[in-house]
């Protein structure tokens, strides 16, 4: 019987030292997350990297008007039925080249653009000790607003 409750005090006393030793390690870790929402319409649209994506997309977009009217031009000079659908044909496969080549343009812009923004969040949001960053459309109330300083961040 006293062999048994030696036993039984001394496997509490273990437990009981195991409970308190992983509390203590727990206790290093911080017991709240620190949450930041940021508002990624205003730090896109600030981005210096965004508004070089959309000056270049005006420049090409006024390049394809006259590319447009002088292929039109050229489909009206010519006198044949089967001249002006043989160039007709030509301009639309090229206008359908032109498009593909400034959508892949535009997509690996972006891409690259998301890439960078992400990195520039993750970086801020480490540095300042924030554990999670929301997008500030989806939260109602709460979390640290990090938006004017991730606009000034992305330039």
């Amino acid at each position: 019987m006293k062999r048994q409750i030696k036993i039984l005090t001394a496997v509490a006393f273990s437990f009981g030292l195991g409970f308190g030793i992983a509390n203590m390690a727990m206790s290093d870790t911080p017991t709240a997350n620190s949450i930041a929402v940021v508002n990624l319409d205003k730090v896109l649209s600030s981005s210096a990297q965004v508004l070089a994506v959309k000056k270049d997309q005006q420049k090409k977009s006024e390049e394809l008007k006259i590319w447009l009217k002088n292929a039109q031009a050229d489909v009206d000079k010519q006198q044949s039925v089967d001249g002006k659908k043989a160039k007709k044909q030509k301009y639309e496969d090229e206008l359908a080249k032109k498009k593909l080549a400034n959508s892949k343009d535009v997509t690996q812009s972006l891409t690259d653009i998301d890439k960078n923004v992400s990195n520039t969040i993750s970086q801020y949001a480490k540095s300042k000790g924030y554990s999670i960053v929301i997008s500030k459309n989806v939260v109602l109330y709460g979390g640290d607003d990090i938006t004017s300083d991730l606009m000034k961040a992305v330039q």
